[in-house]
C-alpha cells in the first residue's frame, strides 16, 4: 500500500510551535491508530478579510451526483463525508462548495464531455471569485468520477501556470475514480494498478502540484484503471466518448469520434414519458373547449410544447438504430416490475405507434399557435378558420399515439432514466460482444465447409454432405446466435468511427460489415434441411434425396458473400468514417481492400491473442455501463476499499489528508 503524500503548499498564517506541535501530535496518533478518526477541533487564526474562510474546500460530485441547480454548500455523493468531517473540524474557517453542474451522459443533451465542461467552469468561476475577494484564502480540491476528471484537468491547468489560481494556493489535491489516472505528477494511494484511466491521462502532466495530488483508484473500476493496449476496442471507446465534441483538439476525435458521441445523446431532460397520455388528452381538449368557450392559444403552445419534448427524444431513439429488437433483447427478457422490463414495453408501445406522424401533426400545432402568438392573437372562437388548421392534426393525435399512450404511467415513468441512456448502452455491449465474438469463431473452416458442401450435394455424395453438415452446425452456432444478438451493421458504423491505432476496430468493422450482408439464418437453416436430408436417405429414404438438390443450389446461393467477401463501404452516414488508419501490417490491409473474411479473421484472432480477451468478456458479462459512465458496484464501493495499512478505506483517507494539509498551512 502506498503511504499518503507528504509534499506540503505554502503556509500562509503562523501559529507558535506548541500548539503547531499538539496539532501535529493528536493528528498524527489518530493517523496511525486503527478504527474511527477523531480529530481535535483546531483553534485556527485567521488573516482573511471578513467573511473570507480560511481554506475553501472544492468538491466535485460524480455522474447524476448533483444537478446545474443544486446548493453548493449542502454535501452529497460520494464525497459528502469529506465535506462533513472538515465542517465539523474546523467549522467556519473552512468553506464547503460542491460544485453544481450538469453531473449527465447522454441523458440530457450533453455528452459525457460536455457535461465535464459544465463543471470546469463552474469551478473556474467559484475559484476566481473567491481568490479575487480573499486573497488569503488557500484551496483544497476533490473529485469523484467525472468530478474527478473535471478536478483532474483544473490541477493539471493551475500546476502548469493556466489555472484560476496560482499553484501556491493550493493545500491538496484528492482524486476518487478519476477517468484521467495516470497523469504525471500524481500520487497513487492504495492497490497499485495497471493501465490507466479510459478517458486517457493529461497530457500535460501536473507540473508544480507535482506529489500534492493524490489518486485513488480501485484496480477492478475501468474509468479510472483499463490496460487499453490490451483491451483496444474498450480503450478507443472510452477516448472518443469521454472527449466533449465541441471542444477537443484531436483531429480524430473531432471527427468521427464527435459524430459518435453526438449520435449517442439523448435529451431526456424534459420528457415525461409517464404524462403523454394526459398530455394528449389535455391538448386536445385545448384545442376543443366546451361550447361557449374562446381558444386559448397559450395554452395550446405550452402543450404542445410539452408533448415535443416527450415524443422527439422517444422518436429519435427508435430510429436511431439503438432500439430494434437484436440490441433490446436484455430488455424484454428483464423481470417484470424493472426499469429494464418497462423499458421494453414503451418501446413496444412506441414502435407499434406513428410517432413520425404525430411528432410531424404536434409541430404544426405548435408552429399554428406561435405564429398566433406572434400576430398578437391569445385566443380564437372555434367557429375562426385557425381554430380547425389546429382542431385537424389533434383529432389524429389519439390514434396516432394510443399503443404509447395507453402503456401504465407508471411503467411509462419507470422507463425514463433507462432510454436515456439506452443508446450508449446498447453500443457499449454490442460492439464489445461483437469484438470477442468474432474471435472465437473458425471462419477458415466455416468457408472451407461452405466451398465444399454444395460440391457434395451435386455429386449426391449423402455421407460427405451429411458429415459435412454436421461440421457445420456446430461451426454455424456461435454465429446464428451472434446475428439475432446484435445489429451487425449498427456495430460495423460504430467499430468504423472509432480511433483504434491497434487495427483490431478496423478489421472487425469491415468483418461485420461483411456479415451483415450473409443472411446467416437462411444458411443455417439450409445447412440443417441438408443434414435432415442425409441422415434420412442413408437411414434408408431413398425418395428424400429428391429435396438434396434445389437446397444445395439455395446453399450456394446464400454463402456466396461470405466466400467471396463480396460488400460495400460501410455506410456511415450517421456517425462518420473518418477513423485513423490502423497501424497494421501489409497484409491486412491487402485483405481489407480484397475483402478476404478468412485472411481478415486470421488477422483479428491473432490480435486478440495479445489482447486481456478474458477480462472484456467479463465485461460483457457484467452489462458494462463504461459509455454512459453509469456506477458499476465496483465504481461505487470507495468506502469499502482499503488503502493503507491501517485500516482506512478511501473516503477515510481523503478526509485525513486534507486535515493534515490544513493543520499544516496554520
Amino acid at each position: 500500500m502506498s503511504t499518503a503524500p507528504t509534499s506540503l503548499g505554502r503556509r500562509h498564517t503562523k501559529k507558535t510551535d506548541s500548539c503547531r506541535r499538539a496539532l501535529a501530535l493528536g493528528l498524527a496518533m489518530s493517523m496511525l491508530g486503527a478504527g474511527t478518526l477523531t480529530l481535535t477541533v483546531p483553534s485556527l487564526a485567521s488573516a482573511t478579510p471578513s467573511g473570507c474562510a480560511d481554506v475553501l474546500a472544492v468538491m466535485t460530485p460524480g455522474t447524476w451526483e448533483t444537478t446545474s441547480d443544486a446548493d453548493p454548500r449542502v454535501p452529497v455523493g460520494m464525497l459528502a463525508a469529506v465535506g462533513n468531517t472538515l465542517k465539523t473540524t474546523y467549522g467556519n474557517t473552512v468553506e464547503l462548495f460542491y460544485t453544481p453542474y450538469a453531473a449527465s451522459a447522454f441523458d440530457q443533451g450533453k455528452t459525457y464531455g460536455d457535461s465535464k465542461i459544465t463543471a470546469i467552469d463552474a469551478i473556474n468561476d467559484k475559484v476566481s471569485t473567491v481568490a479575487a475577494k480573499c486573497p488569503q484564502t488557500t484551496f483544497i480540491f476533490s473529485g469523484y468520477s467525472q468530478g474527478a476528471d473535471a478536478t483532474g484537468d483544473i490541477t493539471s491547468s493551475i500546476g502548469n501556470g493556466k489555472g484560476p489560481i496560482s499553484a501556491d494556493k493550493v493545500l491538496a489535491v484528492g482524486l476518487l475514480a478519476d477517468p484521467g489516472r495516470g497523469t504525471d505528477g500524481e500520487s497513487v494511494v492504495g492497490p497499485q494498478l495497471a493501465g490507466t484511466g479510459i478517458a486517457d491521462p493529461r497530457p500535460q502532466g501536473m507540473g508544480t502540484l507535482t506529489r500534492r495530488v493524490a489518486t485513488i483508484c480501485d484496480p477492478k473500476d475501468l474509468y479510472c484503471s483499463i490496460d487499453k493496449g490490451r483491451n483496444s476496442v474498450l480503450g478507443a471507446l472510452g477516448t472518443v466518448l469521454s472527449k466533449s465534441p465541441g471542444a477537443s483538439t484531436d483531429n480524430a476525435v473531432v471527427g468521427s469520434g464527435a459524430r459518435l458521441a453526438s449520435a449517442l445523446t439523448s435529451d431526456f431532460s424534459h420528457a415525461d414519458l409517464s404524462g403523454i397520455g394526459a398530455d394528449v388528452a389535455d391538448l386536445t381538449a385545448a384545442v376543443n373547449p366546451p361550447a361557449g368557450q374562446a381558444i386559448n392559444i397559450s395554452n395550446i403552445a405550452h402543450r404542445a410544447t410539452s408533448l415535443l419534448d416527450t415524443l422527439s427524444p422517444l422518436a429519435d431513439l427508435l430510429t436511431s438504430g439503438t432500439a430494434n429488437p437484436e440490441s433490446t433483447s436484455n430488455l424484454s427478457s428483464a423481470p417484470a416490475g424493472t426499469p429494464e422490463n418497462a423499458a421494453s414495453q414503451v418501446l413496444t408501445g412506441a414502435d407499434a405507434s406513428d410517432l413520425p406522424g404525430a411528432l410531424s401533426n404536434v409541430n404544426r400545432i405548435a408552429a399554428a399557435a406561435t405564429q398566433l402568438i406572434e400576430t398578437g392573437n391569445t385566443s380564437l372562437t372555434a367557429s375562426s378558420p385557425e381554430a380547425a388548421t389546429l382542431a385537424a392534426p389533434a383529432a389524429a393525435l389519439g390514434n396516432q399515439i394510443a399503443p404509447l399512450a395507453t402503456t401504465p404511467p407508471e411503467i411509462l415513468g419507470q422507463a425514463s432514466n433507462v432510454l436515456a441512456v439506452l443508446k450508449p448502452q446498447v453500443v457499449v455491449d454490442q460492439v464489445l460482444n461483437i469484438a470477442t465474438g468474432i474471435t472465437s469463431i473458425n471462419y477458415p473452416a466455416i468457408l472451407d465447409n461452405l466451398a465444399m458442401l454444395p460440391q457434395k450435394v451435386a455429386a449426391l455424395d449423402v455421407a460427405g454432405a451429411h458429415q459435412i453438415a454436421g461440421d457445420l452446425n456446430n461451426q454455424f452456432a456461435p454465429l446464428v446466435k451472434m446475428a439475432a444478438d446484435a445489429d451487425l451493421a449498427w456495430v460495423s458504423q460504430i467499430l468504423s468511427a472509432l480511433p483504434d491505432p491497434t487495427g483490431t476496430a478496423h478489421i472487425a468493422a469491415i468483418v461485420c460489415n461483411i456479415l451483415s450482408r450473409v443472411d446467416i439464418i437462411a444458411i443455417a437453416h439450409n445447412v440443417g434441411q441438408i443434414q435432415e436430408i442425409a441422415w434420412q436417405v442413408l437411414e434408408g429414404n431413398p425418395a428424400a434425396l429428391a429435396g438434396l438438390l434445389p437446397i444445395g443450389l439455395d446453399l450456394a446461393s446464400a454463402a456466396t458473400t461470405m466466400l467471396t467477401g463480396t460488400t460495400t463501404t460501410t455506410d456511415v452516414s450517421l456517425l462518420g468514417n473518418e477513423s485513423a488508419p490502423p497501424v497494421s501490417p501489409t497484409q491486412i490491409t491487402n485483405r481489407t481492400q480484397n475483402m478476404d473474411l478468412s485472411g481478415l479473421t486470421n488477422s483479428l484472432t491473432a490480435m486478440s491473442g495479445t489482447q486481456d480477451t478474458e477480462a472484456l468478456t467479463a465485461l460483457v458479462g457484467q452489462g458494462l455501463q463504461a459509455a454512459s459512465f453509469v456506477a458499476s458496484g465496483t465504481h461505487t464501493n470507495y468506502a469499502g476499499l482499503t488503502v493503507d495499512n491501517s485500516g482506512r478505506n478511501a473516503i477515510q483517507w481523503i478526509t485525513d489528508w486534507f486535515a493534515l494539509q490544513i493543520q499544516h498551512s496554520t
